[in-house]
């Protein structure tokens, strides 16, 4: 059995103990196929809630290609485009670093991670190479464990998968502007096979959506529309979890409902009513503050939103996947209604 780390919290009992984070976890996990398309995933996310500007730092490792691909981008009102928001900066083909240790690691595009206290505390910076656009010297302290997907959970059925809700302090050198971060924001970490599928199928939709009021006081959910209306705006709990007064949940169910806007398609309100394995209940709406469609295989509309969970406010962001193919349907039977 794996020796796991102590929760800081009051951790759902139904997460087998094997599944729950180890120390060697934050380290390069061992290649599970020879197939290139092995990954393996460290996002980091952050906002400035009153500018109404959030992003990532994100790399996606490919260790049988010996490369990587990913960056930074920062989003606010101004634009939802990678050419017109404050910045974009992601890469492809990048080496990877020789010897290669995640934690305690600069990637060649700018991304940087250091452990301090294993599943804990990180010390995270971005800066590529000589450029002064954008610069980020933050620190993640976990407010929960990571929490596990549990094994068959889509979207990675076949992958290992884990969020955490974190406070995010630091500062942001954006322009020549030094910004100020003290936000809650949410990590996630997975490895495993994650091949590059094209066209209309069977989970080609994704939502993904968190908030977090306090220390105490969070959600996160995956969802996904249902088998016969898969360009729908209504979602279903493929996994998550709801964490209050500090007791840490699975959710049982949940639905997720989206108002769009109707000139652009993109999400302007976002309501996930839900229950718990203990029972209890969780109503969040999100109001969408600024947004950025990042398209590489798919499209993945990222939206910064003003929450209000059970009548207290948060701020967090969505996730809102779809395959090309899967969102070129729905656009041309908008058109088609006129």
């Amino acid at each position: 059995m794996r020796s796991a780390l102590v929760p800081s919290h009051d951790l759902d009992p139904v997460i087998p103990a094997e599944l729950l984070w180890t120390p060697a976890d934050d380290a390069l996990h061992a290649v599970g196929s020879p197939k290139p398309d092995w990954t393996e995933t460290t996002w980091w996310s952050f906002s400035v809630p009153e500018r109404d500007l959030a992003g990532w730092l994100y790399v996606q490792l490919r260790p049988n290609l010996g490369l990587c691909t990913g960056g930074a981008f920062v989003y606010d009102p101004s634009g939802t485009q990678a050419y017109d928001i404050p910045y974009h900066g992601f890469t492809t083909f990048t080496p990877l670093p020789e010897p290669l240790d995640l934690r305690d690691v600069a990637f060649g595009n700018g991304v940087s991670v250091r452990c301090l206290e294993p599943g804990l505390r990180y010390e995270l910076g971005y800066r590529f190479r000589d450029q002064e656009d954008f610069v980020a010297d933050l620190l993640f302290e976990g407010l929960t464990p990571p929490v596990p997907l549990l094994p068959g959970e889509p979207p990675f059925t076949g992958s290992s998968h884990y969020d955490q809700t974190g406070r995010v302090t630091g500062t942001l050198r954006l322009h020549g502007e030094t910004i100020d971060v003290d936000c809650f924001a949410v990590r996630d970490r997975s490895w495993g096979r994650r091949p590059e599928l094209l066209g209309r199928r069977r989970g080609d939709r994704v939502g993904y959506a968190f908030g977090t009021v306090d220390e105490r006081e969070a959600f996160l959910a995956f969802t996904a529309p249902p088998a016969d209306d898969p360009t729908g705006d209504v979602e279903h709990l493929t996994g998550g979890w709801l964490l209050r007064d500090g007791a840490l949940r699975r959710l049982a169910s949940a639905e997720r409902r989206v108002v769009r806007d109707p000139a652009t398609g993109f999400l302007q309100e976002l309501t996930i009513e839900g229950v718990d394995s203990a029972g209890r209940t969780m109503t969040a709406t999100g109001r969408a503050r600024s947004r950025f469609a990042l398209q590489s295989g798919g499209l993945c509309v990222n939206t910064f939103l003003a929450w209000d969970l059970d009548g207290r406010a948060g701020h967090g962001e969505d996730q809102d996947v779809w395959s090309m193919a899967r969102i070129g349907e729905r656009l041309r039977a908008e058109r088609a209604r006129g």
